[in-house]
This record gives structure tokens, C-alpha cells and sequence, in this order.
């Protein structure tokens, strides 16, 4: 099963403004915006371009930019991207954007479980959001952090597979990694595709993530649509 190694830096929106001297605000200002995009490839000027999913199933929204190909990243790969609106079009369909920075994040498919589900090692995490934009979810927050490897995947169980509710689950091994080798809690972003789960043959209609969930051990589970 693929090890996955966890890098994640954090970026927040800022919102830069002014005041004018009379004490009011200035009615110009810059406002970065913060998302977790998909990026498509170049354009035909080689500039490059992504996809914004809309909340749940909402239509989608091309991003276009003026920047080249962002460094060590392939088109489809999930990514959290920092940009400021430039235009955008009557229909909503496109913005231009200027495209600030990026930093790559934690990209999979959702896993089928291959053995009992007790045997999946399914450590805490600190939950901040969880949504569904489109064929993916997406999941923030902290995990336990030790410098070293670890697995962290959304899987579902076998069994239900073929449930009109499928239940998913956050696998999180630390690999044998000693307790004494937990520093602190580190931040983390993660998007799961889940197209799998809506093919004719899959009566799916509801995802079920179950969660261990320090900041709120009360809510153990999550339901999301998916038809």
C-alpha cells in the first residue's frame, strides 16, 4: 500500500487595505482568495489553467492565469492555490485570475478496504473542515506530526460497497513510529476523489465518513451526497 509523506504547508487569505486620511476605508483593495483547485494544464499561450469545483454540485469554474506550469506538478493534480480575481464572465463560467502561489497537497483515489477493518491503524485527528466540491472531498485539519513516514488515505469498507450508504474512513498509520517521536500537531490538506462511487454499477447515494476527531469527539461521522 502506498506510503505517503506528509509535507503540507499552510496558506491563509489575506486581505490587504488601506485608510484614507479621513479616517474612512479606501474602497480600493486586494482580496487573495484561498482554494483547493485542480490544475488543468497550459493554455494555447502556455499559461497555466485550473479548475474550481463548485460547493457539492455546483457548476465548476476555469481559472485562467498568466503564470507558466507550476513546478513539479502534473495537470489533475489537486493543489491549494492562492489568487487574486481579475475579470470574470458574464456566465461564471471562467475568471482570469492572478495566480500568487500554490502548495501541492495530499492527492488520492478512495481505497476499497483488503482486510478486516479493525486491522487499519486509525489514529486521531484534529478536524477542521470537511466538504464535497464536485467529485472530491476534502478534508483540513492537523495530524500528528513525527518528521518520519506515515499512511494517511480515506478508504471505504468493502462490505458496504455496494450500499445505497457507503461507509469511509480515515486510515492514519504512523508506521510504528515510537510516541516519543510525536512533536506537535501539524497542518494538513487532503482531497480524496470518490468518482468511483458514482458509476451505474454503484448505487451510492450516500457517503458516511467516519471520523476520530480530537477538536469534537462527540460527531462521529459526516454524511455527504453523492448522486
Amino acid at each position: 500500500m502506498k506510503q505517503i509523506i506528509l509535507a503540507i504547508l499552510v496558506l491563509v487569505a489575506v486581505c490587504a487595505c488601506d485608510r484614507s486620511h479621513d479616517g474612512k476605508l479606501d474602497e480600493s483593495f486586494e482580496t487573495h482568495l484561498v482554494d483547493i483547485v485542480t490544475y488543468t494544464g497550459l493554455d494555447d499561450d502556455n499559461h497555466a489553467t485550473f479548475r474550481l469545483d463548485g460547493r457539492d454540485d455546483e457548476p465548476a469554474v476555469n481559472l485562467f492565469s498568466t503564470v507558466g506550469a507550476p513546478d513539479k506538478v502534473s495537470p489533475n493534480q489537486r493543489l491549494l492555490l492562492t489568487y487574486a480575481v481579475n475579470h470574470r464572465s458574464p456566465d461564471g463560467s471562467y475568471w482570469n485570475i492572478d495566480a500568487i502561489g500554490f502548495t501541492r497537497i495530499i492527492n488520492d483515489s478512495i481505497r476499497v478496504s483488503s482486510r478486516p477493518l479493525d486491522s487499519y491503524s486509525m489514529r486521531p485527528i484534529k478536524l477542521n473542515s470537511v466538504w464535497r466540491t464536485g467529485e472530491f472531498i476534502n478534508v483540513q485539519g492537523q495530524l500528528e506530526h513525527t518528521g518520519k513516514k506515515r499512511q494517511f488515505y480515506m478508504m471505504i469498507d468493502k462490505e458496504t460497497k455496494y450500499n445505497d450508504t457507503v461507509d469511509a474512513y480515515l486510515v492514519h498509520d504512523l508506521l510504528d513510529t515510537p510516541a516519543d517521536s510525536i512533536f506537535y500537531w501539524r497542518d494538513f490538506y487532503l482531497s480524496v476523489n470518490v468518482a468511483a462511487l458514482k458509476t451505474p454499477q454503484a448505487p451510492c447515494h450516500v457517503l458516511r465518513l467516519h471520523l476520530n476527531d480530537v477538536n469534537n469527539p462527540s460527531v462521529t461521522s459526516r454524511d455527504f451526497k453523492i448522486k
